[in-house]
């Protein structure tokens, strides 16, 4: 049987396409450094991962997780909201990956929340070059992530197609809501 993966699978391919070694990264959402362990990684000794969560808690465990792996000095962890990052990164992306919800492991009080998370996706786009790649795994299983889901539809499919490619990728016939991916690649 085919193995149709997930939204985060989609994601995690679409930027190993993308990324090589001396990539410029925003990881939006550290939650417990997974991701942004993946991409310190992917991105080698000359790249680098800046990484956002507004949760100290969340830094915390990206510090510690990093750290062990000997990867702490190829990333700069940031302790603020995503949609304040082109306050941080003054460089060009390769890619950016936002993976919306809560921290795992967490009470679910903390979401990322639509407005701030247009926000986001607006400064990681503006901040791509060309040929780079935008990956946001939206989980509507909860009342915010149903309103997220809705409002990046309608912004993703509102980009400029000469400048834009942007993708959604789901399943049709689940009924628990599992993760959507929306991609966007700047031409």
């Amino acid at each position: 049987m085919a193995d149709f993966g997930s939204a985060r699978k989609w994601a995690r391919a679409l930027i190993e396409a993308t990324v090589g070694a001396g990539a410029r990264i925003v990881d939006g959402t550290m939650g417990n450094g997974y991701d942004t362990e993946w991409l310190a990684g992917l991105a080698g000794k000359d790249g680098h991962v800046f990484g956002f969560d507004i949760q100290p808690e969340a830094v915390e465990r990206t510090r510690t997780r990093l750290e062990a792996a000997g990867l702490l000095e190829r990333a700069t962890l940031i302790c603020d909201g995503h949609q304040k990052l082109a306050e941080y990164v003054k460089e060009p992306l390769d890619a950016a990956v936002f993976n919306l919800g809560w921290l795992p492991g967490s009470p679910h009080a903390c979401t990322t929340q639509v407005d701030t998370t247009l926000q986001a996706a607006e400064a990681a786009l503006s901040l791509l070059k060309p040929g780079g790649v935008l990956t946001i795994c939206v989980y509507p299983g909860h009342e915010e992530g149903t309103r997220e889901r809705g409002a990046l539809l309608q912004w993703a499919g509102a980009l400029d197609d000469g400048v834009y490619d942007a993708m959604a990728q789901e399943y049709l016939n689940i009924r628990k809501k599992p993760p959507l991916l929306i991609a966007v690649t700047k031409r």
